[in-house]
């Protein structure tokens, strides 16, 4: 089930749009590779590969406190998060929230188990644990989620969905 509402799709070729439930089941069943995008004080981009996980519909990343993306997102959290999964290519634009709510961390946490094989621990507001993420230094880590503005999927295979750019707001 997904946390957000089902977003108004278009597409982006003479094609239709492609579904939302089926886009985001790919990205849910995902484990390719993802890169974040914030934005620096110059307005300069800072773009870094992530492990990036969707758990009930919403994309989860992790960064350590003392990290040029946790201070960068500190200041301005929008960020594109661009990811690779089954037949699609992904952009996600929106807003980057912290996720302290255990409930999440622990949800967040078992996708990155089955996801990438890393098992972090939800601890008070961050993830913990014995081993640090695979490229992110030791632990703690701060972990939030991507709130989209707009999603956009790219077939890279015949079997990818239709160009479609998905918004979650009200189209003007």
């Amino acid at each position: 089930m997904s946390t957000f509402p089902n977003p108004q799709a278009r597409p982006l070729t003479g094609r239709g749009p492609a579904d939302w439930q089926e886009a985001l089941a790919r990205l849910s069943r995902g484990s390719g590779a993802a890169w974040l995008t914030a934005v620096r004080p110059d307005g300069s981009p800072h773009t870094r590969p992530v492990l990036a996980v969707w758990v009930d519909g919403q994309p989860f990343f992790a960064s350590g406190a003392g990290t040029a993306k946790s201070r960068l997102l500190a200041g301005a959290p929008r960020v594109s998060l661009a990811c690779t999964v089954a037949g699609m290519d992904a952009v996600v634009e929106g807003t980057a929230e912290p996720v302290r709510d255990r409930d999440r961390l622990t949800w967040v946490a078992a996708a990155y188990a089955e996801h990438h094989g890393w098992a972090p621990v939800p601890g008070e507001g961050e993830l913990t644990g014995p081993e640090g993420a695979p490229t992110a230094g030791p632990p703690p880590y701060g972990v939030y989620t991507v709130v989209p503005s707009d999603v956009y999927a790219f077939p890279t295979d015949e079997d990818g969905p239709a160009p479609t750019r998905w918004r979650f707001d009200v189209w003007p």
